[in-house]
């Protein structure tokens, strides 16, 4: 590919567009995830974790391959964890958090939905949105009766 965009999401696109894309998207997503044994042991971190990511690469190298190209903005969206001051009108969340007294909060963790730390005085303006909307969003939900049968990737880490 001699192009790749450097996009995230959210992606907005044509119709016709997303029709070419899908079928080489979910070749390119499964070759990435086959191919697992020459990966960089770096990939398989929490911190970059391909292993959920690759559907996001298969994206941007089917879209590259195909010479379909995209407009991208860096101010649709604040990363927590990255950004400081909330100017976007979305929250893209999938740091962990630093949330002070040595501890830490990510939503991978099994009580991430339930156990959310109250925002400190001495973190940004865009993890205290977050922990804030996560905290009102669960107070005005009914609790998950899901039962995971499986550990979660993180579920050590609280």
């Amino acid at each position: 590919c001699p192009k790749v965009d450097a996009l995230a999401v959210p992606i907005i696109i044509h119709r016709e567009d997303l029709q070419r894309i899908a079928p080489l998207w979910l070749s390119i997503t499964e070759q990435i995830r086959a191919d697992r044994s020459s990966w960089n042991p770096q990939w398989n971190l929490p911190t970059f974790a391909l292993s959920w990511t690759t559907e996001m690469y298969g994206y941007i190298f089917a879209a590259a391959q195909l010479g379909i190209f995209h407009s991208v903005s860096d101010r649709a969206q604040e990363i927590v964890g990255f950004n400081k001051v909330v100017s976007a009108p979305i929250l893209h969340y999938s740091l962990k958090l630093d949330v002070g007294d040595g501890k830490s909060w990510h939503k991978y963790y099994e009580t991430a939905g339930l156990v959310i730390p109250e925002p400190s005085k001495d973190q940004n303006e865009v993890t205290k949105r977050l922990l804030s909307e996560m905290k009102d969003a669960r107070d005005h939900t009914a609790p998950s009766r899901k039962k995971w049968t499986t550990p979660s990737y993180f579920s050590a880490e609280p």
